[in-house]
């Protein structure tokens, strides 16, 4: 599948999630990550940068990802993914956000996307873009804890002419290079606090006495002539 080029996306910070995916197998990517082997003179490298996530989070709550990646060259990138190892103890449905256009699959904790802007190493149209970026929001099972571990970044394959149409499975096959640049971002899990009940009695304040009765006795004295 060879992408065209279009209008680059604006990057934005924390995008809204407007798509839902569940996690079920897709037929065009499978197990992309692990089919990746580092090779040496790749025609495109990815720098990951502006990585937002949270440091902590309470068990059972959301944990949203929002990072960018850069075709650093020395070629363009038109056959590429953006997207990660996702951690485990997550629900089986997660939201994401990309540019425009944008593909997902999820299979197993890969999460893989491929946008449809081809990244140049250095743009020299109004239109051409080296960036791309990518929100996902997974939500943690109430009994996960530790620590939620997650691999960021992209993959590129050095697609030859000709084979643009291929999916991963068959580049695989055909021992096209392809390379994976992923960061490590960790969240701690924070079980949620448990409020104890006071176990001290709480002290009732006695009634007030009732008013005393006026018992002075009324004396009628006579008065002097």
């Amino acid at each position: 599948m060879r992408r065209t080029s279009g209008i680059a996306a604006g990057l934005m910070l924390l995008v809204p999630l407007g798509v839902s995916l569940p996690a079920i197998a897709a037929p065009a990517v499978v197990s992309a990550a692990k089919s990746v082997t580092a090779k040496k003179d790749p025609y495109a490298t990815f720098k990951i940068h502006h990585v937002v996530y949270p440091k902590k989070v309470k068990a059972g709550a959301k944990i949203t990802y929002y990072f960018e990646i850069t075709n650093l060259g020395p070629y363009s990138a038109d056959y590429y993914y953006i997207g990660g190892i996702l951690p485990k103890g997550i629900i089986s449905t997660l939201k994401w956000n990309g540019p425009k256009g944008t593909s997902c699959t999820w299979e197993g904790n890969e999460f893989w996307c491929w946008p449809p802007p081809i990244l140049y190493p250095e743009p020299e149209e109004d239109w051409q873009t080296d960036t791309t970026w990518l929100t996902v929001q997974v939500t943690l099972n109430k009994r996960t804890r530790g620590t939620a571990t997650a691999k960021l970044g992209g993959m590129t394959f050095d697609v030859p002419a000709g084979a643009g149409d291929l999916d991963e499975k068959r580049l695989r096959d055909l021992g096209i290079k392809g390379w994976i640049y992923t960061k490590t971002v960790k969240t701690q899990i924070v079980a949620p606090s448990i409020k104890k009940k006071s176990k001290k009695p709480v002290y009732v304040p006695p009634p007030p006495p009732p008013p005393k009765p006026d018992r002075a006795p009324t004396r009628n004295r006579k008065k002097g002539t």
